[in-house]
């Protein structure tokens, strides 16, 4: 073998080498985008489930404002069951202690309390309003009880966009386990509990 022939084959390793080199590389930054593009989504997944949740739970806040409104409203008449008044209100302040998180919310039975504690609490409030002998002089005891019933009635959509969201971060978290588990030291398996119960 000769010299010539020496050095081609020396360039031939050095180039074949390289190249193989630099494949490695490309896969490497290639599997890297692929694993940042994931945890890109499921951070954006679980930012969409909080968010809606909270506006949910902010929504839900603002009924127990209006119905706190409405009985104030009520003692502006300075003629009013004082006793029955407080009753109310410490009902009102009830329905927080009881209501639902994202946790607990998978025992069904919990959410079904709290809603049915809800809506008794606030057709109480409305008809301790409505049979106020000066119900009429107070038009904006009317429109309070129409925000109340607005807000009652906006719980569905509310749980359907959450829900919506929570089975999308669910499916998603499912398809892509393994990768997120080496991704995200917090991640924990199972999935979020739904207000959808399962057919």
């Amino acid at each position: 073998m000769n010299n010539s022939t020496i050095v081609s084959l020396c360039w031939l390793i050095i180039l074949s080498t390289l190249i193989v080199s630099c494949e490695n590389k490309n896969q490497e930054s290639s599997d890297n985008l692929k694993s940042d593009s994931l945890m890109i989504k499921y951070v954006a997944l679980q930012d969409s489930v909080k968010s809606n949740w909270e506006t949910m739970i902010a929504d839900d806040d603002r009924k127990h404002v209006l119905m706190n409104r409405l009985l104030l409203e009520v003692s502006y008449t300075n003629n009013y069951d004082k006793d029955r008044f407080n009753e109310l209100k410490a009902q009102i302040d009830q329905l927080k202690s009881i209501r639902y998180d994202q946790n607990s919310m998978k025992n069904s039975f919990l959410i079904d309390q709290y809603d049915s504690m809800t809506w008794n609490v606030s057709d109480q409030i409305i008809e301790f309003a409505r049979s106020h002998p000066r119900y009429v002089d107070f038009p904006m005891m009317e429109e309070l009880i129409q925000d109340i019933n607005a807000k009652n009635n906006f719980i569905l959509i509310h749980r359907i966009h959450y829900d919506n969201w929570a089975k999308e971060l669910n499916l998603f978290s499912k398809d892509n386990e393994e990768q997120l588990k080496e991704r995200n030291p917090d991640y924990k398996d199972g999935d979020m509990p739904l207000f959808q119960l399962p057919s």
